[in-house]
């Protein structure tokens, strides 16, 4: 009911570029990897001026540089939708992990681009097939905004594969979510669940979620992100 609730209110301006099939069109490029087109946006000079801090909102990003933005969400070709969702996850942690640079704050917008990847691994499997790639896209299209709005951080992935757990592993995780100093904030609570289940559901061979849960977990201490 909740969600139902949202999505009859939280209709906005964004839903344009999903309902209109014409602004789904070829791009200047074409990748399949979500990292590949963020560190491309990263560099992108067009969206320099747009913002001067985080926390903004996303109608002057839309109104000055819409056809930019298209270009990168367009880009991202999904020839494989099993394999390039799970990029996209692991592009989710990278997001919120391995822009973090110790002793700030995480990003609270960041950390809403994990939780939502969450949510639509979830429902992925409860609605028909023919919507599953326009679900993802539509998340991507909301993950590249607020990058963008997010000053575009640094995606440093050597943050999280060079980061010594120390034998730490997801039991040690788990207590951190249940009994630890900020096992009352759901958002913290929620990061560390979307790790722990991506790595579940995909599997963690090069251990990069159990190090990025074990990452955050420790060096959390409050949200930023804000003006």
């Amino acid at each position: 009911m909740e969600a139902l609730a949202m999505a009859t209110t939280c209709y906005d301006f964004l839903h344009k570029y999903l309902d209109d099939p014409s602004y789904s069109k070829t791009s200047t490029y074409s990748t399949s990897s979500p990292l590949d087109i963020l560190a491309r946006i990263r560099e992108d000079k067009r969206f320099d001026e747009l913002y001067d801090h985080v926390g903004n909102d996303l109608g002057p990003l839309f109104e000055q540089h819409e056809d930019a933005v298209l270009e990168h969400w367009n880009a991202w070709h999904i020839s494989s939708p099993r394999e390039q969702f799970e990029n996209s996850q692991q592009a989710a942690v990278a997001l919120l992990v391995a822009t973090h640079k110790p002793g700030s704050d995480y990003d609270f917008f960041l950390v809403h681009l994990l939780t939502t990847s969450h949510a639509v691994r979830i429902i992925l499997p409860l609605i028909p097939a023919k919507f599953h790639v326009s679900l993802v896209r539509q998340w991507w299209l909301l993950t590249l905004s607020y990058y963008i709005a997010q000053l575009r951080p640094q995606i440093d992935l050597d943050r999280v594969s060079k980061f010594d757990i120390k034998g730490r592993d997801w039991s040690w995780v788990d207590k951190q979510a249940v009994g630890g100093k900020h096992g009352l904030d759901p958002h913290y609570v929620k990061a560390l669940r979307a790790m722990k289940e991506a790595a579940k559901t995909w599997g963690d061979d090069t251990e990069f979620y159990i190090k990025a849960a074990v990452k955050f977990g420790e060096e959390f201490d409050g949200w930023g992100g804000f003006e």
